[in-house]
């Protein structure tokens, strides 16, 4: 059985990759704030590749988020986000575990699904992959947010 952390957890990856494939975009390409659009920018500088390799093992699209949200500016430049994926499957052990740490910036864990996910995984059951990145470059043309 795979495991995250110290999570447990089954995963369909053929149904999950055919969801995402079918999927038109992710919750941070249906939005036109600044900060969603600053991370439509960003995205491809934010996950780290071991992040990015997870991701593909369960068949995620890095690109289709369920959704991403900016908590705070940390310094001029660099802002805190978060947000998550769902994939296909069950959370066969779950508890108040620590997040899995990809790196000084950046960190995952997964939860029961409760938060927005694509339509194209509306009637299955998903897990959901929640991230934090504390290093998000600001990349709009324009003034810098928060």
């Amino acid at each position: 059985m795979p495991r995250f952390g110290d999570w447990k957890f089954t995963v369909d990856r053929e149904a999950t990759a055919r969801a995402y494939a079918t999927a038109t975009g992710g919750g941070a390409d249906t939005c036109d704030c600044a900060w969603c659009r600053n991370f439509r920018l960003a995205r491809d500088k934010v996950f780290p590749e071991r992040f990015l390799a997870f991701l593909d093992e369960l068949g995620i699209d890095y690109r289709k988020d369920g959704e991403v949200y900016e908590l705070c500016r940390l310094e001029a430049g660099f802002h805190l986000y978060g947000g998550w994926y769902h994939f296909i499957g069950r959370l066969e052990e779950t508890g108040d575990f620590p997040p899995v740490e990809f790196g000084p910036d950046f960190s995952a864990h997964l939860a029961r699904a409760n938060a927005p996910r694509l339509a194209t995984l509306k009637d299955a059951e998903v897990v959901q992959l929640e991230f934090e990145s504390r290093s998000v470059p600001w990349l709009l043309d324009e003034p810098e947010l928060g």
